[in-house]
Order: structure tokens, then C-alpha cells, then sequence
């Protein structure tokens, strides 16, 4: 499948994602943030299944204006007409260990429980962290998300990657080592535990697994339009909201959590704000994935890190960095970088090959029509050629009647 996105397209997909990001950023930490008194929100299933619900009404509420306005725009313009499959068919290009469990039973709606169940992990390790790390520091350690999924689609998809393209992750790992080193002079910005560092951990790993199943299930099931992106959103948080709502009435947290709000009113507009942040945001996530692709997600997630990160720091007195910790942002920007910069490099490079052979194309055509169009003065030169070459040989025949007059 092509990946090859429209750059006004992109850039509307990076503009959305971006905006919305933002915010959900913004209103998650005062989710997490302590009260005066000392109070802090914990139930993490809970908001996780409010989040999840919303993105699912969201991906309803988006396909049905879609199904009205009647339009199917592809995001990928390249792309041939949808030949995806129904998600109730077998599954032919799930990883072996998902296979292996399943056996020949996996269909596409099994496959994307499975993808479900890692993205809510995945999401939920990163929320449970916040609990035990400052933002700043949860927003660094989700910025290597491009780490595990590289692993994952070299392990798992067999997929290679340039040298520039791992030169960019070591200069993300070397900077979010840095800056968990300096960490210690910036007591202000709060406690960062080893637990919390583990749970971020997890869920980059989550992370990697997600997106290398995510790139094999649009090949397979996912056709590049925006009905497509929206029927894997709904598809996605359906499955997301069975798995959180049973977790958070098994462990309780559903029931406390609501009790929490009931004391803490004023958290319900926060956790409003963020759930339609996440809904809005997923769309373009979605339209991403099924277009361009995960990785190419990831870099736009990742990118928009930065501004998150600033807009904490000037917005929360409380979250100051150091010297020493600015310069490790920018070692992991610098990554970042690198990486646009290979990307920019590759679509170049591509679009020079593709206009040469453009011209070696229009050089052949021309020569073709010029053989077959008899006004053209190479032809005409050729037939005055072949007419006196014609005559010569019957001048010469011994059969020609003038030879014997």
C-alpha cells in the first residue's frame, strides 16, 4: 500500500493533530494536578472509559455527517480503489504470536480486540504515570514512542530503516537519558519515582506493538479514505470501552472515581475538555494511520511533544527545567529532526525519479508517434527513401519488361 500523502493534506493532519494535542495535554495534567488540600484524582479505567466513549460516539457522530455529505476523498490520492476486506474475514497478515493464539479462528474484529487491548495498555500506563512523574517528564518519555515501534516493525514486520533514521532514535535516547540525569537539580518541577519511569517504559513498549499490528491490519482491512480511518476509530474504542469498563467495575475504581467527582465537581469540566480534545485529536490520529501511516503518526505525535512541553512550563510555575535539562530537549529535538530531514530527503529524491522517468516516458511516446504518424518529416523522408529504393531494385530486376526492350 502507498503511503505518499498530498502535502496540503499533511499538513492539515498535522495542523489538527497538533491543535487538539495541545489542549488534551493541557487538561489532562489539570486532571492529575493535587487540590489545594492535598486531594488528587486517581481512578485511571475510569477516566480511560469516559475518554473512550466519547472517542467512540465521536467516530459515530463523524461517520454518520460523513455517510450524509456522500463524499469518499481518499487521504492517500494514489491509492487504487478500496480492495480491503470485510473485518468478519480471516486474518492473513496478523503477526505469528497473535496467530498462534487465535489459530485459524483469527477474523479482523479479533485481530482488532488485540490491537485494542494494547492501545488501551498502552494509554492507561501512560496516565497511571503521571501519578508518579511530572508532565514534562511524561511527555519526554512518550516523545522515544518512535523507538519501540521501530523495534517492533523491524522484529515483527521485517521492516529496515536507514542509517539517519537510527542515528535520529539514538539522539531521542541520549536526550531523554540526559535528561532524567539532571532531573535531581529541578526539584520544583516534582518527584520522579522509578515506578512511574517503569509504567513509561510499558507503555512505549505497548506502543511499538500497537503500531506494528496497526501498519498490517490497514493494509489488510482498512481502505485509505475517511470512512476508512473513522470505521477503525469506532471499531478501536468499542473494543477499548468493553475492555476499561470491565476493569474499572472489577477493581472498584468506577465507583470511587465517581464518588471523587462528586466531591470535586469542577474536575467535570476538565475531564470534558479532555475527552473531546482525545476524540477530535483521534480523528486526525486515524486519518494518519490509514493514510500516510503509523510511523508517520508518531513522528507528528511525537513533534508536537515540544510545544506540549513549553506550553506546561510557561502555563505551571511549578514545572521549571534547568540548563541542563533545556539542552537535553534539544538533543531529542535534534533526533526529531534528522528524521523530517530524511523525509524531506526521501520525497525529493523520489519526486526526481519520478519526473525523470516522466521524460524518458514523453521521449518514447514522442518517438512512437512520430513512426506512426506518416506527416511527420522523419516519416515522409523515410517513404521518398523506400519509393526510390523501390524503383532502384525494379530498374535492376531482370524481370522488369524495360530490360528486355
Amino acid at each position: 500500500m502507498t503511503t505518499e500523502t498530498s502535502l496540503p493534506k499533511l499538513l492539515f493532519l498535522i495542523i489538527g493533530t497538533y491543535t487538539f494535542y495541545l489542549f488534551y495535554g493541557i487538561t489532562q495534567e489539570a486532571i492529575w494536578s493535587k487540590e489545594d488540600n492535598g486531594d488528587q484524582f486517581k481512578s485511571t479505567s475510569l477516566l480511560l472509559f469516559i475518554q473512550c466513549v466519547v472517542n467512540a460516539l465521536g467516530a459515530v457522530i463523524f461517520l454518520t455527517i460523513t455517510n450524509l455529505c456522500g463524499s469518499e476523498e481518499k487521504i492517500v490520492p494514489q491509492e487504487s480503489e478500496d480492495a480491503s476486506k470485510p473485518s468478519s474475514a480471516l486474518a492473513e497478515t496478523a503477526p505469528g504470536y497473535i496467530r498462534a493464539l487465535f489459530g485459524k479462528k483469527l477474523t479482523g474484529n479479533l485481530w482488532m480486540g488485540v490491537i485494542a487491548l494494547f492501545y488501551v495498555s498502552a494509554m492507561g500506563a501512560s496516565n497511571q504515570a503521571l501519578q508518579h512523574v511530572n508532565y514534562p517528564t511524561q511527555a519526554l518519555g512518550k516523545s522515544c514512542k518512535m523507538i519501540p515501534i521501530m523495534a517492533a516493525n523491524v522484529f515483527i514486520n521485517g521492516k529496515k530503516y536507514s542509517n539517519l533514521k537510527y542515528f535520529s532514535a539514538f539522539c531521542i535516547t541520549v536526550g531523554i537519558v540526559m535528561f532524567r540525569v539532571f532531573k535531581a537539580s529541578s526539584k520544583t518541577v516534582g518527584a520522579n519515582s522509578n515506578m512511574g519511569l517503569m509504567l513509561l517504559l510499558a507503555s512505549l513498549c505497548l506502543d511499538g506493538l500497537t503500531a506494528s499490528n496497526q501498519t498490517n491490519y490497514r493494509n489488510e482491512f482498512s481502505s485509505p479514505t475517511v470512512r476508512g480511518a473513522l470505521r477503525m476509530m469506532r471499531q478501536t474504542n468499542i473494543w477499548a470501552c468493553l475492555y476499561v469498563g470491565v476493569l474499572a467495575l472489577a477493581t472498584g475504581d468506577f465507583f470511587t472515581g465517581m464518588s471523587y467527582l462528586t466531591d470535586h465537581p469542577h474536575l467535570w469540566s476538565a475531564i470534558l475538555k479532555f475527552s473531546l480534545c482525545s476524540a477530535c485529536g483521534q480523528c486526525f490520529i486515524f486519518l494518519t494511520i490509514t493514510g500516510p501511516g503509523p510511523l508517520v503518526c508518531t513522528t507528528i505525535t511525537t513533534t508536537r511533544k515540544f510545544f506540549t512541553i513549553l506550553i506546561s512550563v510557561f502555563l505551571n510555575p511549578k514545572n521549571t527545567l534547568e540548563q541542563a535539562q533545556w539542552a537535553a530537549v534539544g538533543v531529542v529535538f535534534t533526533g526529531l529532526g534528522t528524521e523530517l530531514y530524511e523525509k524531506y530527503t526521501k520525497a525529493s529524491n523520489k519526486k526526481a525519479k519520478s519526473t525523470s522517468a516522466v521524460k524518458v516516458k514523453d521521449v518514447e511516446n514522442k518517438v512512437i508517434n512520430q513512426d506512426e504518424d506518416k506527416t511527420s518529416p522523419l516519416n515522409q523522408r523515410k517513404q521518398v527513401l523506400k519509393r526510390r529504393g523501390s524503383l532502384l531494385i525494379q530498374e535492376d530486376s531482370p524481370f522488369t519488361t524495360n530490360r528486355y526492350k
